[in-house]
């Protein structure tokens, strides 16, 4: 058996839409005995809704919590010292950030919008998004907090999600792959952001889309064509997996 993790957004779909090809190729895949599972920034509650006919599990909020075939492998909130310590920062920096648990979305800094009021005591939370105003404050932010965090910005958009340093994708691809008991060989991860990187590192072959980042491009081991032009089944019949 093969396992296959995808990332959402600019690899598997373009906001909610997935193009045919990938839809096609991606049931042909999991017909030959290859299991699929998502990769990404985005909470549980969003991918079950909108993407849980493409997959067999989920690894979400940038490998913070994970489930395969309804069954929870990987569960790790953020401590509250380090929800502290991240809110210190942030409200430094004066811009607008957005903790994120499995359904909810609890907001602070300077962001308005149809949010649960920021209280994070007690609560359970396992990453947070970044909002500004324009990308020097994005750099900034990078800059003040790279000791902690790396983020994936979503252009145009003024927002970027978010890895905790010590918790990514790549680190619960390898705690699902072990605990599935897959050959490290029979390893596949497709990607395009900063956030990716550490995924296609984490598996014996990481695919980096056409329309990726230059970063997570150099990460990987096959460059396919970008989203939009059938890369993703361009590179599942180069790996022979369909």
């Amino acid at each position: 058996m093969n396992i296959l993790f995808f990332d959402i957004d600019g690899t598997l779909a373009d906001g909610l839409e997935v193009p045919e090809s990938a839809r096609k190729a991606i049931a042909a895949a999991r017909k030959k005995d290859n299991l699929v599972i998502i990769c990404t920034g985005r909470p549980v509650g969003y991918v079950k809704k909108n993407f849980s006919q493409y997959a067999d599990g989920y690894i979400c909020l940038n490998g913070r919590y994970s489930e395969v075939n309804g069954e929870v492998l990987y569960d790790v909130p953020l401590d509250q010292d380090l929800v502290d310590l991240l809110v210190k920062r942030l409200d430094e920096l004066k811009l607008g950030y957005s903790f994120v648990n499995n359904e909810e979305v609890y907001y602070g800094g300077m962001i308005e919008g149809d949010y649960q009021p920021l209280d994070l005591k007690g609560d359970t939370v396992y990453s947070f998004g970044l909002h500004f105003e324009n990308y020097d404050q994005f750099d900034m932010a990078c800059e003040k907090m790279k000791d902690l965090c790396i983020f994936n910005p979503h252009y145009p958009f003024m927002h970027a999600d978010t890895t905790i340093i010590g918790s990514d994708k790549g680190q619960t691809i390898r705690v699902i792959a072990e605990k599935l008991n897959i050959p490290f060989e029979n390893t596949y991860a497709f990607g395009d952001g900063a956030n990716d990187v550490s995924m296609l590192k984490a598996v014996a072959h990481g695919v980096a889309m056409g329309n990726g980042l230059k970063e997570t491009k150099k990460a990987a081991e096959y460059v396919t064509a970008d989203m939009k032009d059938d890369g993703i089944e361009k590179a599942l019949v180069h790996y022979g997996l369909i």
